[in-house]
């Protein structure tokens, strides 16, 4: 009975360990977050201007260009929701519209392979500070506890 305990417990350990390998966010090229788990990667990235900038990598994160993919996004900021449309421009998608003022909320990325294609759908919690631990903006936050409450969640 001892060593089935041990067992389960091993067996315990290890899934909770591959989790936790498999929830470390992929640091985007741009400095944006990584939406997809497997390639093409999808990285959504915040310009200064507020504008959204979807960009397309490989496997081994080298700039796919864009070819037939369709993207659309909700931000669903305090002072309502904001559709935003992309257009291709320098080998990624752009918003056409900046998002809302302000931070703490999410964004809804939907991307579809072609325009015929099931949309796959990307949630975005837009926080625009940066990190203290890893110097990129909240919303790209790959630190061990990036996805999880902050300190200027506790305001």
């Amino acid at each position: 009975m001892n060593n089935i305990h041990k067992a389960i417990l091993a067996i315990i350990a290890l899934a909770v360990s591959t989790v936790a390998l498999v929830a470390k966010p992929i640091p985007g090229p741009k400095g944006g977050r990584i939406l997809t788990t497997d390639a093409p990667h999808a990285e959504f990235f915040v310009e200064n201007d507020r504008s959204v900038v979807v960009s397309l990598y490989d496997k081994d994160m080298k700039p796919l260009p864009v070819s037939g993919q369709v993207v659309f996004a909700t931000a669903e900021a305090k002072t309502g929701k904001v559709k935003l449309d992309f257009i291709e421009k320098n080998g990624a998608l752009v918003s056409t519209v900046p998002l809302p003022e302000g931070d703490d909320y999410n964004v809804v990325v939907q991307i579809r392979d072609n325009v015929t294609a099931r949309p796959k759908n990307y949630r975005v919690l837009f926080h625009d500070e940066v990190c203290d631990e890893c110097k990129r903006a909240e919303y790209a936050c790959i630190c061990d506890d990036a996805g999880k409450e902050h300190a200027h969640d506790k305001k």
